[in-house]
């Protein structure tokens, strides 16, 4: 055995980076996105607001998150990520407990609003980033990975935060929300995070210098190959792969917002009691969970755009199914395969932006693509609190969003094959 193998640690470092990831996701995804279904009726029963003004606040959170990535993005460049992450964790518990204090709809609004800025410092655009970072060949399957800690995070919270609901109040949900982001958010910010693999002097994948394309790696741990090393942020945005990619990431979160944060109360109408309407929303989240994982792998076997098609076609068939069929069987089929293709939506973004654009301007291009996904998101999910309230039933926002689903499928395919960066 020679020094460098003595040398060699015994599991890649980049396995506790997925690992946080998955933490990071859990609570900004279980917490501060799947629970607020769950609070819709307690905050209407509380009240008296309607739901287009509740989902307002999610609306908010959303594009608030959109128009906070570029900064985060600038600021974990300037002063590195653990110190922006360990900052915005200790944030997010905060601004989770001053939610107890909601009196006006004004207050509520503006809790969500910091809660959006506080969990964009640990969400998606630092932590694909450091995976980007630390993972070359097996990108999708540790972004897949650590993804699934969305799924869990729905998965646990949701039935969670409803059962506190029915036996505390769901003022005191939201301030155990807040104590959980402390006690798991930062601990891995301050003893996990590292910016890249040549700060341990590693590679990314766990490779030897001489394992990636047959030559030493550079000293900044990204790929030698055209790929890795990608489009800058000026070229990138005058080409027709990233606005055909942009939109495909603003209708389909648009298309998932119509029904994902309106599920709760759309599975009910279908016969579904309130409790097992949040169980199914748990499920849904679980079901996300595997999608992330076999989206991930998948993207790394075949072509992007049928693996992003595919991700789409799925849900829309599974609205399909729900406006079609009334019955708690039907509900339980939609659950399990608008779950499984939901998975593939928040995973194929990041994985969209490395695959057409490598890693030279991730964070800034990852930035401008998430704004597009916040106004998407944001304008989803009040576009179904209107609808709801015009029409008193969710069909026609359903309808709405499987059509969407059918045109970011088209999207998607004009983005075409991705092309390497020529210098002028």
């Amino acid at each position: 055995m020679n020094q460098a193998e003595l040398r060699r640690p015994k599991m890649y470092y980049g396995v506790w980076i997925t690992l946080a990831a998955f933490v990071f996701f859990f609570l900004t995804a279980g917490a501060g996105f799947y629970s607020f279904s769950v609070f819709i009726k307690p905050f209407e029963e509380t009240f008296g607001w309607s739901r287009a003004s509740i989902s307002l606040a999610m609306s908010i959170f959303m594009m608030t998150q959109g128009v906070c990535g570029t900064l985060i993005g600038y600021l974990t460049a300037r002063y590195g990520p653990k110190r922006v992450m360990t900052i915005s964790a200790v944030a997010t518990g905060a601004v989770f407990i001053s939610v107890y204090f909601t009196q006006t709809l004004w207050y509520f609004y503006l809790a969500y609003a910091l809660l959006a800025v506080a969990t964009t410092g640990i969400g998606m655009i630092p932590v694909s980033s450091l995976l980007a970072r630390w993972f070359i060949r097996k990108r999708g399957t540790a972004i897949g990975f650590a993804m699934v800690g969305i799924a869990m995070g729905g998965f646990v919270m949701s039935p969670l935060v409803g059962v506190l609901n029915a036996h505390l109040s769901w003022r005191w949900s939201y301030v155990l929300m807040g104590l959980l982001a402390w006690a798991l958010a930062v601990p891995m910010t301050l003893f996990v995070i590292k910016a890249g693999p040549a700060e341990l002097g590693l590679r990314p994948d766990g490779d030897e210098p001489e394992e990636v394309n047959g030559g030493p790696m550079p000293e900044d741990g990204a790929g030698s190959g055209a790929e890795e090393e990608g489009w800058p942020f000026h070229a990138a945005i005058r080409s027709r792969a990233f606005w055909w990619v942009a939109a495909t990431y603003l209708l389909a979160p648009m298309a998932q917002g119509v029904v994902l944060q309106h599920q709760v109360p759309v599975v009910s109408e279908a016969g579904i009691p309130a409790t097992a309407a949040a169980m199914a929303l748990g499920l849904t989240a679980g079901m996300g969970g595997l999608g992330k994982l076999s989206f991930g792998r998948l993207s790394e076997n075949f072509p992007f755009r049928y693996v992003a098609g595919f991700c789409f076609g799925l849900q829309a068939l599974a609205i399909l199914l729900l406006l079609t069929v009334k019955s708690v069987a039907a509900v339980w089929v939609y659950v399990v395969l608008y779950g499984f293709g939901m998975g593939g939506i928040v995973v194929l973004m990041p994985l969209a932006v490395g695959h057409y654009f490598g890693v030279v301007a991730f964070g800034t291009i990852m930035g401008v693509v998430a704004f597009g996904q916040a106004i998407g998101s944001s304008s989803g999910a009040y576009i179904s609190g209107l609808m709801y309230d015009t029409f008193g039933s969710y069909t026609y926002a359903l309808i709405l969003s499987g059509s969407i689903y059918l045109t970011a499928i088209a999207a998607i395919f004009m983005a075409g094959r991705p092309k390497p960066y020529v210098q002028p």
